[in-house]
């Protein structure tokens, strides 16, 4: 585990306000009164689909991928299904659903060929797992043969049986987002097909709720631990179709994040442009002058590591190990990097990560020009990677910013020494409006067998007499990282993505 300490000072005044819920002035829908008559209201036209899931709106795009690669605009499909008929994206559109297509020959592992459609419990888990806005397509790779006619059918029975005892709501639900396409998908024309022929849907493929193509992921179950697999030193974890699922979270996720960023009126900076870079890269980037700066009391770092060839899966193609990655800032003062944000980069997937670094806008208050540097591999196992990265500088209205910091302890590994630490000294300034406790800790590393990732461990800071606690007791749950999909994990990687962590 690698942990920098650092204590910014924040200038301003700090106020709170309680909170009381009334009708507010203007309110042009109050409370109705009544006077004891009759009363009429107009009810209005019914909630549409994505309303009933407190979900927003996208319009349909028509646009068709001119490249067969992720993140590309999808445009419609069409494809024949056992159940619903023939399903045409565009007039089934709502404006708020994903839709992920699953092919029938992914297996359940290296030492089962069977089709991890055939899992006895696999649909009644996928629906248990999944979002009520998730339409999943079950298609037969390939061309038509009767043992595919087969194939759909069962899989079809496998829906029937799943959904049959459910009430009438639930039933029609799953009934209309659980569809098993009747035609290989030799026999398709259109995207369904073009895509089962590239490679980017190696492992399936979706439609996110920006309607744009994405790759699926590995479905390696933490729950489907396989002994002969390990004995045989094989991949030991079964594939389970509720993996599915948590690609749909993370849909969901990605959107509730991209709609919180369209509403803020922010100053872009752009640090790097996508280029292919193995393992870092330096650039100058020009911030706005220091009067504008004052202006801005929050820091957010972009960063959407993609891999370097878009037109192929993802495995073996994205990074394969999860290594620490490093955003840093030059300071000429002291001519050394200083560390604004840290992350944890993915197994074999890409990813997309927006952190708030607001401790950092104290180095950057004077603008203009600046060096900063992303780094996420080391030099003995270089991993490409093309890489966006952005700064985004807005005002919350908190009625402070980061003004100075004073570093406490630096940077430390995970290691018997850990507590060896002097108190420090800070002479603080009388004028102050807030201070806070910085800490940027992640537990990662081989040593002390795997314990700053995989044992739980707490920090405790002694400023004055208080003591502050940052406890990681994510370590020994098995699933705590999977279960996070809807909130930001990438989802399905390549590698045991689902144990929580220490940090």
């Amino acid at each position: 585990m690698i942990r920098s300490l650092s204590l910014p000072i924040f200038a301003g005044l700090f106020l709170t306000t309680g909170c009381v819920v009334e009708d507010p002035v203007g309110n042009q829908n109050p409370s109705p009164q009544f006077d004891g008559g009759a009363l009429s209201l107009d009810a209005g036209p019914p909630p549409s689909f994505c309303e009933t899931l407190g979900l927003n709106e996208r319009p349909f795009d028509s646009t068709a991928p001119s490249v067969l690669q992720r993140r590309q605009p999808a445009g419609d499909f069409t494809v024949p299904t056992i159940a619903s008929g023939t399903f045409i994206l565009s007039e089934r559109w709502t404006g708020c659903e994903t839709y992920l297509f699953m092919p029938h020959n992914t297996t359940i592992s290296d030492l089962d060929n069977n089709t991890v459609w055939s899992v006895a419990d696999g649909i009644p888990r996928l629906i248990e797992k999944s979002p009520r806005n998730a339409h999943y397509f079950f298609v037969v790779t390939g061309r038509d043969s009767p043992g595919t006619r087969a194939a759909v059918q069962a899989m079809q029975g496998r829906i029937d049986d799943a959904i049959v005892n459910m009430d009438d709501t639930d039933r029609e639900h799953w009934k209309s987002h659980l569809h098993v396409v009747s035609q290989a998908s030799r026999a398709l024309e259109g995207l369904v097909d073009d895509m089962f022929k590239s490679d980017v849907a190696r492992f399936g493929f979706a439609i996110d709720r920006f309607q744009r193509l994405r790759g699926l992921g590995n479905l390696a179950a933490v729950d489907a631990h396989n002994a002969q697999l390990q004995a045989q030193e094989r991949w030991p974890w079964e594939r389970r179709l509720y993996g599915l699922a948590y690609e749909a979270q993370y849909f969901n996720f990605e959107m509730t994040r991209e709609e919180r960023l369209e509403t803020q009126d922010v100053t872009l900076v752009s640090v790097l442009g996508g280029d292919v870079i193995e393992q870092f890269e330096e650039a100058t980037i020009n911030l706005p002058d220091a009067s504008t700066m004052a202006g801005f009391d929050t820091l957010e770092i972009d960063i959407l590591m993609e891999c370097p060839n878009r037109e192929a899966a993802e495995p073996s193609n994205c990074g394969p190990w999860d290594y620490l990655a490093h955003f840093w800032l030059w300071d000429e003062g002291t001519e050394s990097w200083l560390e604004a944000a840290r992350f944890i980069t993915t197994y074999h997937r890409e990813s997309r990560w927006v952190v708030d670094a607001s401790h950092a806008l104290a180095w950057l208050q004077e603008g203009g020009e600046r060096r900063v540097k992303y780094e996420w591999a080391p030099a003995w196992n270089k991993q490409p990677t093309a890489v966006t990265a952005s700064l985004r500088l807005y005002n919350q209205g908190k009625g402070m910013r980061p003004q100075e910091i004073f570093p406490l302890f630096g940077t430390h590994g995970f290691n018997p020494s850990i507590n060896d630490r002097e108190p420090v000294a800070v002479d603080l300034p009388a004028d102050l409006g807030k201070v806070e406790l910085v800490a940027i800790t992640t537990g990662h590393g081989m040593e002390a067998q795997n314990c700053a990732e995989f044992c739980r461990h707490s920090h405790h800071y002694t400023v004055g007499n208080e003591t502050f606690v940052q406890a990681f007791n994510e370590p020994g749950d098995q699933s705590q990282c999977a279960e996070n999909s809807g909130e930001g994990t990438v989802p399905n990687q390549w590698g045991t993505w689902w144990f929580g962590r220490g940090g």
